[in-house]
């Protein structure tokens, strides 16, 4: 019964709800709603015909979720949307469905237009542009984009945001935390999949996308990323026309790369587009951390002088340093077909449950492998290997970070426009570069020496508070008040490991120091006796120290 649920105080919401199970019924989804107790709730039983719609018996369970989110609106829309990025989480026939998902809603009035920029800019908008279109370039279930020109000359692409929507949003997001919790108390793949979680995540996503701001700024971090590349283009946002429901840019008119035929008519080289492409993509994931989250055609336009156009950056991925190089060592794991490789990889990448079964996993990893073991390494696709990788950890119950599998979407994204421009282009010879230079990167004395300093800085937190704490674990003692639980039969092996891997963090330490003191000392040029430079003597010393305490450790048996 649902009397138990939150979701029963909302009674705000209760014609939403009343909606959300009447499109569920009608796409024959009555038994879930019998399941879940809603039915009772609303006490809409007697008032609804449970009975299947023909188009219900003839489509599938998944053909019937897109429909179901396609008739609930912008928000589920934009739900499934997002979903679609998820094999993790998601079967294939699901995710197939999902990409299907269009936003697609008539126009909003002009009148509108008008009003919602007057609100958000403070002037009528005959002063802040001498031309406006008054017929939208697009319109989708979050906003919509028109044309104009600014008093300079400039022309201009102005997004306005529906009115209303944020409203609608806010009350669907309502509704699904509630079943989302209520799920998770009932449910253990609801609980193992953390569904609070993953509508906060919407929630996140939503919300960025509801705010142009947001938008803007990732814009101009492409800028950033890209400036000084003769190759892409960014368009520049307009800060004094923008807002949180107003974006202006730059607008750039090109040819979309999804309009093939136009590209052969204008006499742009397909191949070097494709290349272009290819290699500022994986520059924002192997190199920037910072990627496009929808790179299709419609968003990449080509000018007559062979550059490319980003648009639409209200979806981007963020990569954090960790997460980069986790991302890194997959690729490079797949693409040398390295199975013990790409199984630490998945494992250090995903969130793991207990009850996974690693020789089962590594038995998949290996069928993986086999797929492509035969395969040339120009022939690899590295988006397609990458899906195959989230299926396997979708099988084991492994959740895999957001960020990874948006990238994974964009990657696929990206091999379907390189292999409609030019085919024979591998893009996993397109990548390579890039790996090479994120590995010198992650290597480099530069990143040593600050991931050195960070470590330091961490101990030196620690360190203040071992006194306390040693003083409060030798108290309980003295009081027979400390208790050691012992559930490890395997002890004395576990302490060896332990022991070995100490030791070998220490030598590291040791060698780490060798290079980042001696790189740090070898920049002041500094003499002893005038004679003797001091580096060579830290050189020297360093490397006596190291060896000695490499001989030890050799000795006992542990490195």
């Amino acid at each position: 019964m649902m009397s138990g649920m939150q979701l029963g105080k909302r009674y705000k919401h209760l014609q939403r709800y009343r909606e959300i199970t009447g499109v569920l019924l009608k796409h024959g989804f009555g038994h879930v709603l019998h399941n879940i107790g809603l039915l009772d709730f609303l006490s809409i039983k007697a008032k609804l015909v449970l009975k299947k719609e023909p188009v219900a018996e003839m489509l599938s369970p998944a053909q019937r979720v897109r429909l179901v989110l396609e008739e609930l609106g912008p928000t589920f829309i934009k739900i499934g949307q997002i979903l679609s990025t998820r094999p993790d989480i998601l079967p294939p026939d699901y995710i197939k469905e999902l990409e299907k998902l269009q936003d697609k809603v008539p126009p909003f009035s002009f009148d509108e237009v008008k009003r919602q920029i007057e609100s958000e800019l403070a002037l009528p908008v005959e002063e802040l542009f001498i031309e406006f279109d008054p017929e939208p370039l697009a319109a989708a279930s979050i906003g919509q984009v028109h044309r104009a020109v600014l008093a300079d000359g400039r022309e201009v692409a102005v997004k306005v945001r529906r009115p209303g929507i944020e409203k609608v949003i806010e009350t669907d997001i309502e509704i699904l935390y509630d079943v989302a919790r209520f799920l998770e108390k009932r449910s253990k793949w609801a609980e193992m999949y953390s569904f609070v979680e993953m509508v906060s995540e919407f929630d996140r996503t939503l919300h960025e996308e509801l705010d142009y701001n947001a938008e803007g700024r990732n814009a101009d971090t492409f800028t950033k990323i890209f400036a000084g590349d003769d190759d892409v283009v960014i368009p520049a946002v307009y800060w004094e026309y923008t807002s949180k429901k107003v974006l202006t840019m730059e607008y750039v008119k090109g040819v979309k790369l999804s309009n093939l035929s136009e590209i052969e008519r204008t006499g742009l080289n397909r191949k070097a587009l494709a290349r272009k492409v290819a290699r500022a993509v994986f520059k924002q994931i192997l190199i920037d951390g910072f990627f496009h989250g929808d790179p299709h055609p419609g968003n990449l336009a080509a000018l007559s002088g062979g550059k490319i156009v980003f648009m639409d950056f209200g979806m981007a991925g963020h990569l954090t340093e960790e997460t980069k190089n986790k991302v890194g060592n997959l690729m490079m794991a797949l693409i040398s077909k390295n199975a013990d490789a790409v199984m630490k990889a998945v494992l250090d990448l995903g969130v793991v449950p207990k009850s996974v079964d690693r020789k089962l996993l590594r038995r998949d990893i290996d069928l993986l492998q086999r797929k492509y073991y035969e395969i040339p390494l120009s022939q690899i696709k590295l988006g397609e290997a990458l899906n195959d990788t989230i299926g396997v950890a979708f099988r084991h119950h492994i959740r895999i970070p957001p960020e990874f599998a948006l990238l994974v979407k964009s990657l696929l994204t990206l091999e379907g426009i390189v292999g409609e421009l030019d085919p024979g282009l591998s893009i996993v010879t397109v990548a390579e570069p890039f790996g090479r230079r994120m590995l010198r990167e992650r290597f480099s004395p530069r990143k040593l020496s600050g991931n050195a300093a960070r470590h330091l800085l961490e101990m030196g937190n620690l360190l203040p508070l071992l006194p306390k704490k040693t003083y409060d674990l030798l108290d309980l003692a003295a009081e027979g008040e400390l208790k050691l639980k012992h559930q490890f039969p395997q002890v004395e092996e576990i302490t060896a490991r332990v022991n070995i891997m100490v030791n070998r963090l220490a030598f590291g330490i040791v060698i780490a120091g060798l290079v980042v003191g001696s790189a740090l000392i070898s920049r002041g040029g500094y003499l002893l006796f005038g004679q003797v430079p001091v580096a060579e003597i830290g050189f020297f010393i360093a490397g006596v120290m190291g060896f000695w305490f490499l001989v030890s450790i050799l000795r006992s048996g542990g490195l």
